[in-house]
């Protein structure tokens, strides 16, 4: 597969003395630029809103340098693992939603934090009873109340309740002393398989989640629970899902949607969605060896870049043409296309998946705008959290 190439004038490196090799950098001028871009496709869909209605998932970049531009930024609500959330606390966060359901242990953690830190609100999520279980069980011991949202099953099959069983387990939790510490706010509904490269296709699959979420609402209305927030989407529908429950069912709940990818962005969402963010992080490597006339070889492999979405496919070098990977290889062929290079020259390349591959480095250095090195070894903070 013949890969394309990187724009030399946005994606350079003006030194390279004290720079590891390889390295994970970040563009700082371009990831700030995308933060700009997410706030305007905000506003489209909802006038005047700046930040109100994200909620950004830190797993793409688990940094602390990270959260603290995102912060400056105007950003205040963010959704994490439990790897992240110290990370998150640390940097000053004071609204933070747990990614998922949790376990005994787990929850203990969680509990403990939230007793640890009266001034952030917290919220967690349940999917069935034995989740309600854990977390209260939790809560009890740390003396504290854990407002949650219910995690609804919308149809990408990973966890939650069934639509249908909502109510149900809202009744369970709302009559069981036991499950007193819990208390109920909204809906969490993750639709990430709605995420066609089609656009038609994924405002329809946004009809349809979307119209699963608002029947859960009315369970819970029919219970005369309140339903203060509904937090929803992943990267691919985010905009669908918003526009179709601010502008359609005009729900008057706060709406939140949670995509991650866009801070940093990467050529398999950008497949799916063309040039809505641009690439802030990208791996820097070198040509190591070149063993035959066609053929080169990077100093690094799947260990510092991650293959789960495919091979990397955009390149600071025109003509290159990704052949395998192994632990600490990577082999191109250089095609009629390819300039003449040597073994030691640079080659920059954007990650098929930049979650993965961020989740692989100890640290990245931080590229001003003039491709200037201006931190060499800022810490991918929650990495081993």
């Amino acid at each position: 597969m013949l890969c394309a190439s990187l724009d030399p004038d946005k994606y350079h490196l003006s030194q390279l003395a004290g720079l590891p090799s390889p390295s994970l950098v970040v563009y700082r001028e371009i990831f700030m630029q995308n933060i700009a871009r997410m706030r305007r496709q905000l506003e489209n869909i909802a006038p005047g809103s700046g930040f109100k209605h994200l909620r950004t998932h830190v797993k793409t970049h688990k940094s602390l340098w990270a959260t603290g531009v995102l912060l400056e930024a105007g950003l205040t609500s963010f959704k994490s693992s439990l790897q992240e959330l110290e990370m998150l606390i640390d940097a000053g966060a004071k609204d933070i939603f747990l990614a998922y359901p949790l376990l005994p242990q787990d929850a203990d953690f969680f509990a403990q934090h939230v007793a640890r830190h009266s001034s952030i609100r917290f919220l967690g999520q349940i999917g069935c009873q034995e989740h309600a279980e854990h977390l209260a069980s939790a809560a009890r011991r740390y003396s504290v109340e854990i407002p949650v949202l219910i995690d609804v099953d919308i149809g990408n099959h990973r966890t939650g309740s069934r639509v249908e069983q909502v109510g149900e387990l809202a009744r369970a939790v709302r009559n069981d002393a036991q499950l007193g510490p819990l208390k109920i706010v909204g809906i969490h509904a993750y639709d990430g398989h709605n995420n066609s490269k089609d656009p038609e296709q994924r405002r329809a699959g946004a009809r349809e989640t979307m119209g699963a979420t608002m029947n859960c609402v009315r369970q819970l209305e029919e219970l005369d629970l309140p339903v203060s927030l509904l937090q929803v989407a992943g990267t691919p529908p985010f905009a669908e899902d918003l526009n179709e429950l601010m502008n359609v069912h005009k729900v008057d709940a706060q709406v939140e949607v949670s995509p991650g990818t866009w801070v940093y962005w990467d050529t398999n969402y950008d497949s799916i969605l063309p040039e809505r963010f641009e690439f802030a992080a990208l791996v820097y490597s070198q040509i190591m060896d070149r063993p035959c006339d066609d053929v080169v070889c990077l100093n690094l492999g799947n260990k510092r870049w991650s293959v789960d979405a495919g091979p990397m496919d955009l390149f600071s070098i025109p003509g290159l043409e990704f052949i395998s990977v192994n632990e600490e290889h990577t082999k191109l062929r250089l095609t009629k296309d390819a300039p003449n290079v040597r073994i030691g020259d640079p080659v920059l390349f954007v990650p098929r998946h930049v979650c993965t591959t961020v989740n692989l480095w100890e640290h990245f250095a931080i590229v001003g705008a003039d491709g200037t090195i201006e931190q060499t070894a800022e810490p991918v903070t929650a990495r081993n959290r």
